[in-house]
């Protein structure tokens, strides 16, 4: 079996095994969180215990946010890392989270702990 023989059987093998891992993660709904925005975002949205500052929950409240929308915006949003505190000494980093939701720009305050996530604010502009 000559060098190009082999070179497409395995470019063949490749690509089938290719798209049997897609295949597999689509149906599983497995992400793959590798960059640093999407790991801060998901260790956000697992924490179990979330908190809210009156001012985060009055804001909440007022613009009729409920828990689908917030969880959309742990989604698909931008981490803002120039404006956090991401500390490595501290046991608990600020992170400024800004996104967009149903035509209005809406940036988040959130002290995240190790078991815990805490909104401290969040602000909501309209265009």
């Amino acid at each position: 079996m000559n060098i190009t023989n082999r070179f497409i059987y395995f470019f063949f093998g490749l690509s089938l095994g290719i798209i049997a891992v897609i295949f597999l993660a689509k149906k599983k709904n497995i992400q793959f969180p590798y960059g640093p925005d999407a790991r801060t975002l998901k260790s956000i949205r697992v924490k179990q215990q979330r908190y809210f500052s009156t001012q985060a929950e009055q804001t909440l409240n007022q613009y009729k946010i409920d828990s689908l929308q917030l969880e959309y915006l742990l989604t698909e949003s931008d981490v803002d890392f120039s404006n956090s505190d991401t500390d490595p000494k501290k046991p608990c980093k600020t992170y400024q989270i800004n996104g967009t939701l149903n035509n209005m720009d809406v940036s988040l305050r959130i002290k995240r702990c190790d078991s815990s996530a805490h909104f401290q604010k969040v602000i909501i502009k309209k265009y």
